[in-house]
């Protein structure tokens, strides 16, 4: 399927900060994995696109990607797919980035806690660190 490698290329362009040509990347493959029904790639690259429109400004388009996310997210078996898991904690580690860039700071603060509270005992630190960062970067309560 074509949508998995235009995916990854747009991760390389995320990396980059080549926002436009990521999220036309992405919007292609979403297309194309949602055809396919591959779950677990929509959710992955719908998240992704979110991080895109953030990274030109756009939090509240964002926002509403992530949540996308979270509603594919929702779909997957935690039973038989290995990175559910981790695909959550992705989402919101995400969805709490965009939240503070549009300066909803509880809502971020939920979304990070939710992070560390749902997964704590099961996530590898490295995996947890992005929502521990985005709480000490909400400030003080």
């Amino acid at each position: 399927m074509l949508g998995r490698p235009l995916s990854c290329a747009a991760d390389v362009h995320l990396r980059l900060g080549h926002y436009g040509e990521a999220k036309r990347l992405y919007r292609e493959a979403i297309h194309l994995v949602e055809q396919g029904g591959d779950i677990f790639l929509c959710a992955r690259s719908l998240t992704r696109l979110g991080t895109a429109e953030q990274g030109e400004g756009n939090p509240i388009a964002a926002i509403a990607l992530h949540h996308q996310a979270l509603l594919q997210h929702q779909l997957l078996n935690p039973l038989t797919d290995p990175s559910h898991d981790w695909l959550e904690m992705d989402i919101r580690s995400r969805l709490g980035r965009a939240y503070l860039a549009a300066g909803r700071v509880r809502e971020a603060g939920k979304q990070f806690q939710a992070v560390l509270d749902v997964h704590g005992s099961r996530a590898h630190r490295a995996d947890r660190a992005p929502a521990t960062e985005g709480l000490k970067d909400r400030g003080p309560r």
